[in-house]
């Protein structure tokens, strides 16, 4: 990988006067360390200039982070990719402005991290950017969200890996689910919501939710599963919104960890929502296929923006955050011909609200992008990549000072 140029700051957070920029900065100040030389950047000289301070007063034993100001114009966003060595983004929604950000870290060889769950925009970009990432030794990591798709991403990485120690075999059947969860969406996640149905095409969707859209290799094709079921591991469960953003992400780390060989050639992956009974089951279906439906007319998304009553920049509030927390279960066979073939199951938990985590997942991703050698993505040289390519016992043990927990055993 291309030696990234010396930069005057280490990371820069972009976007950092909303709502995730600013549990982003603070995850920034926690947990890295105090000689970390990095700025917050956005459209406001004032807003931006009062949040440095504050972060300076609280935290006087830190080099004091800076401000850069930046809109996003093609020479303002080229001097803000040219002035770090790796820029967080949390300027969605990203289909509608993450294009040129992304582009130019591409270009100027900067390291890259973002919040978005947008995955039909993430196809795009893998085709428009991977290469020049990979030539100027970019590495480019999408979808670092706390609700989607990292937590799944790396605890389906852990299942995998636990299999491969403990037993080493290949795993075949995966079946993740949503076990608990308990907060409130932002602005932001909203509209990102609305707008990825304005901007893309039916097409376009079509073609991003398709399996292995997004992995390097094409794997076996995946069986067609029943949207509720009941898992003598983890219960009732129904469909869950977050499958397909969540599946691209993961067959994307299954295709670029030796080609799908880690993994196993039979891999097959699922997630789901569990429920109490069936009755929440059936409606939980009814209502996800239905909304699903309703959001590709134009007059439906309409009436849902008039009826938001999240202002732009807000979300759960300081006090709602205390009482959140969100919780998944996976379960994964070994990939044999037994009856009854051997299990691995994981527990990833945050007790905490899913958009602090998003801030602390994609600040400690960003210090395994800087920091540690040992990561697949530096043995790739860089291109658009994904968190578990950047798993190392490091990033594991990071991620459980940060607050996730995530544990595996064998069942």
């Amino acid at each position: 990988m291309a030696a990234t140029p010396r930069r005057k700051y280490d990371i820069i957070v972009f976007g950092a006067t909303g709502y995730t920029g600013k549990l982003t900065s603070q995850a920034v100040l926690e947990f890295t360390p105090s000689t970390l030389t990095w700025a917050i950047a956005g459209r406001s000289p004032q807003k931006l200039e009062l949040l440095a301070h504050e972060y300076n007063r609280l935290h006087p034993d830190r080099k004091p982070v800076e401000i850069f100001i930046s809109d996003l114009s093609e020479f303002s966003v080229e001097k803000l990719a040219g002035a770090t060595r790796l820029l967080i983004s949390t300027v969605g929604p990203f289909i509608k402005y993450g294009t040129p950000v992304i582009e130019a870290c591409a270009v100027y060889g900067t390291h890259y991290v973002d919040s978005t769950g947008e995955f039909p925009w993430v196809y795009e970009m893998i085709k428009r950017c991977h290469k020049t990432a990979q030539k100027r030794g970019a590495i480019l990591v999408p979808q670092c969200g706390g609700f989607e798709s990292a937590p799944i991403d790396l605890g389906t990485y852990a299942l995998v890996k636990t299999i491969r120690d403990e037993l080493g075999e290949a795993t075949g059947d995966v079946r993740f689910a949503l076990h608990d969860v308990r907060g409130s969406v932002s602005h932001g996640t909203f509209e990102t919501s609305m707008t990825v149905f304005d901007t893309a095409t039916l097409q376009e969707l079509h073609e991003a939710t398709q399996p292995y859209a997004l992995s390097p290799v094409k794997g076996i094709d995946q069986p067609t599963q029943y949207p509720m079921r009941r898992d003598p591991d983890l219960g009732i469960l129904t469909s869950w919104a977050n499958d397909t953003a969540d599946r691209s992400q993961v067959f994307r780390s299954w295709g670029l960890i030796d080609g799908g060989a880690f993994y196993g050639r039979n891999f097959v992956w699922k997630e789901y929502m569990r429920v109490s009974n069936w009755i929440s089951a059936v409606f939980w279906m009814i209502v996800l296929n239905l909304g699903v439906v309703l959001l590709i007319l134009g007059p439906f998304r309409w009436i849902i923006r008039k009826m938001n009553r999240v202002a732009p920049g807000e979300g759960p509030s300081e006090e709602s955050r205390r009482n959140h927390y969100v919780e998944w279960r996976g379960v994964a066979e070994v990939d044999d011909d037994s009856e009854n073939p051997r299990k691995a199951h994981v527990n990833v938990r945050f007790d905490g609200d899913p958009y602090e985590l998003t801030g602390r997942m994609m600040v400690v991703i960003a210090m395994a992008i800087l920091f540690d050698p040992n990561t697949l993505a530096r043995k790739l040289g860089g291109g658009l990549l994904t968190p578990a390519c950047l798993a190392t016992p490091q990033l594991f043990r990071e991620l459980d000072r940060a607050g996730l927990k995530i544990e595996t055993k064998l069942l």
